[in-house]
């Protein structure tokens, strides 16, 4: 038989050991309880960082935004103001243009007196450069209509074969070479805005004119098709190399060898051709001539 101390002892263990049991369990189980509490405390820490994140970059957007808007105001408004400036110069400069000119005319015509041949030369100079500061003065204004917010187009339905026969004929007597109109057939009809187009077409004959003047004609023509409307306008002069042509259509470049003119007008006439929703083109050889040719639709498209 066991003695009471050894019985005693046996009890204490297993009571010991139980306890130490219990307590291995309950740590366990508070471990189990603490790492799930911890992953939700994860999850919970990592949706709102996410949260956090996607609000810090909607604001850098809205912030970039606003910079973007603000940029873009300032442009519009010293667009304007330039646009504006311009405007005013271009004003200011034809009216004592038009007097130099009318005055140039006057002299030429003898109508004070008569001129010497060295006089008739020196007033003939007059006359055309008043003339080109004249037209440049008009280039500018118009461009600053174009880079004006309140500049509209007003296309109507316009017989293109009349309007070109009217340019030409305004033109004839003042260029210094003919010019031959090809248009056959019936009314050639479009929806563009009269006075745009008949600036355009003033500036390609003239272009024409002041590319070599001599004995070749200037030829204009017109061909319809079901969708478009072709204008071509070819010279006979000198032609342009590969990188004049490549400088055709930029601010104040001029395609002519002999940097004869500020380029604008081309330019110009490349706008306005867009805006019509249409496209130029130059088909140019050296020492063979140059056909500048633009595109429109005859309905104006939308959207």
């Amino acid at each position: 038989m066991s003695s009471p101390g050894r019985v005693t002892l046996i009890a204490s263990v297993g009571v010991l050991s139980a306890l130490l049991f219990a307590a291995s369990l309950a740590l366990m189980g508070a471990s189990v309880v603490l790492a799930h509490l911890g992953r939700i405390a994860a999850s919970d820490i990592s949706a709102a960082l996410a949260v956090v994140c996607a609000a810090g970059g909607v604001l850098r957007l809205l912030a970039a935004r606003r910079r973007d808007l603000e940029d873009n105001a300032r442009l519009r408004a010293l667009a304007s103001r330039r646009a504006d400036q311009v405007s005013l110069l271009s004003h200011e400069i034809r009216t004592p243009l038009a007097i130099i000119q009318g005055s140039a005319e006057l002299l030429a015509e003898q109508a004070p007196g008569p001129l010497l041949p060295r006089q008739e030369k020196f007033v003939g100079r007059i006359i055309d450069n008043a003339g080109r500061m004249s037209t440049l003065a008009e280039q500018l204004l118009m461009q600053a209509r174009l880079e004006s917010d309140a500049f509209r187009m007003h296309p109507e339905r316009v017989d293109l074969r009349a309007l070109i026969r009217s340019v030409v004929l305004e033109l004839q007597p003042i260029v210094e070479v003919p010019i031959v109109l090809h248009a056959p057939g019936a009314p050639v009809n479009a929806d563009v805005d009269a006075q745009l187009i008949r600036q355009v077409l003033n500036n390609l004959i003239s272009n024409a004119a002041r590319s070599d003047p001599g004995t070749a004609a200037i030829e204009v023509r017109l061909a319809g098709g079901e969708d478009d409307v072709l204008v071509a306008v070819s010279d006979g002069g000198s032609g342009m190399t590969d990188a004049q042509r490549d400088q055709l259509f930029r601010r104040f470049a001029s395609g002519r060898p002999l940097g004869n003119g500020t380029g604008i007008g081309l330019f110009i006439s490349q706008q306005l051709v867009e805006l019509h929703g249409g496209r130029i083109f130059v088909d140019t050889i050296t020492g063979k001539g140059t056909t500048m040719m633009f595109t429109i639709p005859r309905r104006q498209r939308h959207g």
